[in-house]
């Protein structure tokens, strides 16, 4: 167990290590002994939102009642108090392609006056279309696996201390910080289909409602991935893009506006998005003797791509930025790595690569997507030193399916924090969302850790990073990541000491002298983060091994 000062929140875990290669897990974590006498009843909320109860006066129960509540929380009820059972809000989770709450905790009556409460995995996906694709923990030869399990500790009722754990996470919302503005991408949605199917393309959309509600401001969609006629040289893919610019643009709102982006995944090698500071009329097939760019009756000006050299000339001409999807997994295992020399990503409308943690989730690491994501930008950055390219950097991306208010969205969202003055208007060019991301004026998080003010400060060696931070959850350490150019090195700061539900204004001494690039972390102990991103120092080009690659 693991208690925290200054909250009543404390921490179970169970830990095991392996030497077999290949494995997998899932796991189930609570306590038992509860007396119906003492805490009669437990309370959660459903899908919908609405109050629900058990009070255990049925027969006992032979296996866990797992419970599809609201917010991941259930909590055991008495005249005198309450205790709150949830896990941690984003590393319990792998990566699925829908997020459909399977009922992430559980009741169970042992006996007659009995019962016990607590968190766990179901056994698979509910929907078949994505049973395959339930991936469950990953388990290195050799690591130390961390199964942990949350409760809070309340002498208040039921709805108090539901209310209280979900201060964890402002509510399962992304919180507004001014001068900010939230944006994530990469959604597969069939949006402009299902519009179309709908009758008309002003239908509200419920996949956006449920994600405006988190508190996002910008959102990114991926049509032509499965659906559409994404492949199409000309006229069937032409209309498709037509309706879905105006489905956007309808679907958009004062401080939300949806974007019709891509994942086109064509010529440059492994999955990746193209993100666009306007509508831009494209195909993904040249014919032969078809120019690159005509003008078409209706459309007005379109691109004919057919190799990545044409691809990288339409983003030239449109100022277009693109990034890889889900870095060394899925289809884009073994990118960007296997492209690093290549002329389109030594340039600056290669950004880096999406932070989309949960893929092969490793339950022993004390930062998300530790290897494949931050390993892949520190690598580039290390690569290019010198060389008078912008940084790489790590966005946050989410690659999902369709979705609804009922689903659990938050635990799987990563968001970005837009360093712009407000959200552009459906009929505004996109241009501030890009620049921001091109900048590196931008924040990632889970949500619980805000970074605001963030510089490096001072000129010439000596320099002193700055942030100040918010958090919910105890903290666990904050960091200062840099490289010479060769070696990448960290300086950790302990922050165990410090309250839940604090703020403080960090100042961290840091000596430049020899460094090429620097970036600053937070991380809590339950796994959530926040980082900012990489920014050059003194970025003199320096020898690296094997082709300036960080080996895992």
């Amino acid at each position: 167990f693991t208690v925290y000062k200054g909250t009543n929140l404390l921490r179970m875990d169970a830990a095991a290590k392996t030497s077999e290669q290949w494995v997998a897990y899932k796991y189930d974590a609570g306590l038992k002994g509860f007396s119906t006498d003492l805490t009669a009843r437990v309370t959660w909320r459903d899908t919908g939102g609405h109050p629900q109860a058990h009070q255990f006066g049925g027969v006992v129960n032979q296996t866990l009642s797992r419970v599809k509540a609201q917010n991941r929380l259930i909590v055991a009820e008495s005249n005198g108090g309450a205790l709150a059972a949830f896990p941690p809000p984003h590393t319990f989770f792998f990566t699925r392609e829908k997020d459909t709450n399977l009922g992430y905790v559980w009741y169970r009556k042992d006996a007659e006056g009995r019962f016990a409460i607590g968190v766990g995995m179901p056994e698979r996906e509910e929907d078949p279309q994505y049973v395959q694709n339930f991936a469950l923990y990953n388990a290195p030869p050799g690591t130390v696996q961390k199964m942990g399990v949350y409760f809070y500790a309340s002498p208040d009722a039921g709805e108090p201390a539901r209310q209280a754990v979900l201060a964890f996470t402002h509510g399962d919302t992304f919180k507004p910080v001014a001068g900010y503005k939230t944006f994530v991408n990469h959604f597969h949605l069939d949006f402009t289909g299902r519009q179309r199917a709908s009758g008309s393309l002003d239908t509200p959309f419920q996949d956006l409602i449920a994600m405006k509600s988190l508190g996002l401001n910008v959102i990114g969609l991926s049509d032509f991935h499965f659906e559409l006629h994404a492949n199409d040289a000309g006229a069937l893919r032409l209309a498709d893009q037509k309706d879905y610019f105006e489905a956007s643009r309808r679907a958009s709102d004062k401080d939300f506006l949806v974007v019709p982006w891509e994942e086109p995944s064509a010529f440059f090698g492994g999955h990746y998005n193209i993100i666009w500071p306007r509508d831009v009329y494209w195909s993904k097939v040249r014919q032969p003797g078809q120019p690159f760019v005509d003008e078409v009756p209706g459309y007005g000006k379109v691109y004919h791509t057919g190799s990545a050299e044409d691809v990288q000339k339409m983003m030239d001409a449109e100022g277009a930025y693109w990034y890889h999807a889900h870095p060394r997994t899925k289809s884009t295992t073994g990118y960007p790595d296997l492209i690093w020399d290549k002329p389109y990503v030594k340039n600056d409308r290669y950004l880096g690569v999406a932070f989309k943690p949960g893929m092969g989730q490793d339950n022993s690491e004390v930062r998300m997507c530790d290897w494949r994501c931050f390993d892949a930008i520190d690598t580039m950055n290390n690569m290019y030193a010198g060389q008078g390219l912008r940084p790489k950097y790590a966005i946050a991306d989410i690659d999902t399916y369709k979705k609804g208010p009922e689903d659990d969205l938050y635990a799987n969202f990563p968001v970005n924090y837009l360093k712009i003055d407000r959200t552009p208007g459906p009929e505004d060019d996109y241009s501030p969302i890009l620049k921001a991301l091109r900048d590196g004026n931008f924040f990632v998080t889970t949500g619980e850790i805000l970074i605001r003010n963030y510089s490096v400060a001072g000129t010439g060696n000596q320099r002193t990073v700055t942030a100040d931070v918010d958090w919910t959850f105890p903290l666990n350490f904050v960091e200062v990541v840099w490289s010479d150019g060769r070696k990448i090195d960290r300086q950790t700061i302990s922050a165990t000491d410090l309250a839940p539900f604090g703020t403080k204004h960090f100042a961290i001494p840091f000596d430049a002298s020899g460094k090429a690039w620097v970036r600053f972390a937070v991380w809590d102990s339950a796994g959530n983060g926040a980082f900012v991103e990489p920014v050059w120092l003194n970025a003199v080009k320096t020898t690296t091994d094997e082709g300036g690659q960080r080996k895992k």
